[in-house]
């Protein structure tokens, strides 16, 4: 029995290295790395594989107008907690403190100065100043933080700019909207603090659905998601593949993050609430016949970065209650080590407090807060 223990043992740890070379490989490709995960969570010693948010404020479910949102659709937080909504539809940021008390507007619906026509981004300057994407006014507007309007930066010499995100060097990243032929194209690019264009991270083009063509497009396949961390590290990910790759500040491609995943099937009623969605946005564009689906979701939906460079990956795979879905966790490294339920559009994780929006059961959108465990 004592000289079988040995061949036991060894069985054992061969079985251990090959369930860890599974979960995790890492290797160097031409002087890029790949960290290839599997599908289950890889923790390091002593971390869990799941991590649980606890909801601790919600903001919007009242019926005041001015602490309730239209549409909002991005936020930002300040060091001492306070919580800037965008609210699209309202064309105003509606400023909170972090006990979710309403402080103030910021902006106003309008053309001219301080006034917003459809913003649809916001974020924090170098200098802890606002700026905020105007898509119909073709312009950045940037505010202080009390609300004092400050100026506008015009984009009006390009077809569209938006998805704009700012570097920690003042750099912008932003997808360029063009049009060639019958085709339109999409480039990720980064601008100067100037707009002056740097670099090209990727183009990708899609048919124009014009009337009467027959012509459909897989919106689905249109989206990609780009997040700078605190270096000027640029992560780009497609979502025709789980593969996220990070570029240096100069645009050089050098490392690569892959995880293997199940497809989720696309079913009638995700189709149709889909094409709900977009209905409802106004424009009185039929998209039922200019869009087509897939048999599969995509990989994933979107990711976002914490203030240490843990990515968050919201995925398509959903969880036991009705709008729920799993994000993965990523360290640092790239490595797959926990994963999370939530039914929150996970926007910003700061301070180890995650920042979302959900959608009630009536179809409002409102902001949680959530203490993580």
């Amino acid at each position: 029995m004592k000289k079988i223990t040995p061949l036991i043992l060894g069985v054992f740890l061969v079985f251990l290295s090959s369930r860890f070379s599974e979960a995790q490989k890492i290797k160097t490709v031409d002087g890029i790395k790949i960290i290839s995960n599997g599908k289950k969570p890889n923790p390091q010693k002593g971390q869990p594989a799941k991590i649980e948010l606890t909801p601790e404020l919600t903001i919007g479910k009242g019926d005041n107008p001015d602490e309730s949102f239209s549409e909002v659709g991005a936020l930002i937080v300040d060091q001492d907690g306070n919580i800037y909504a965008l609210d699209s539809k309202d064309r105003r940021v509606k400023v909170f403190d972090k006990a979710g008390k309403f402080l103030r507007f910021i902006g106003k619906p309008g053309q001219g100065p301080g006034e917003l026509g459809i913003p649809t981004g916001i974020q924090f300057t170098l200098d802890n100043n606002l700026m905020i994407e105007d898509a119909t006014n073709r312009r950045l507007a940037f505010f202080k933080p009390s609300g004092e309007f400050i100026k506008n930066i015009s984009t009006a010499d390009k077809l569209g700019l938006v998805n704009i995100l700012l570097d920690a060097k003042g750099n912008f990243l932003a997808r360029e909207i063009g049009v060639e032929g019958n085709k339109m194209f999409f480039e990720i690019k980064k601008y100067d603090q100037n707009l002056k264009p740097l670099f090209t991270l990727d183009k990708t083009g899609f048919p124009v659905p014009l009337p009467g063509s027959n012509t459909k497009i897989n919106i689905l396949e249109m989206i990609s998601i780009y997040q700078v961390d605190r270096e000027g590290n640029i992560f780009y990910g497609r979502n025709t593949a789980y593969e996220i790759k990070v570029f240096n500040p100069e645009g050089i491609h050098i490392r690569t993050i892959e995880k293997e995943f199940d497809p989720v099937k696309i079913s009638h009623e995700d189709i149709d609430e889909m094409l709900q969605r977009m209905s409802s946005a106004g424009t009185g564009v039929n998209f039922k016949d200019m869009v087509e689906f897939p048999e599969n979701f995509p990989p994933f939906q979107n990711f976002i970065l914490d203030d240490e460079g843990r990515m968050y990956v919201r995925t398509w795979k959903k969880g036991g209650a009705k709008g729920e879905y799993e994000v993965d966790v990523f360290d640092a490294e790239g490595r797959f080590v926990a994963q999370l339920i939530t039914k929150a559009d996970l926007r910003l994780w700061k301070n180890n407090k995650a920042y979302g929006i959900e959608e009630t059961e009536d179809g409002f959108r409102i902001i949680k807060r959530f203490a993580i465990s």
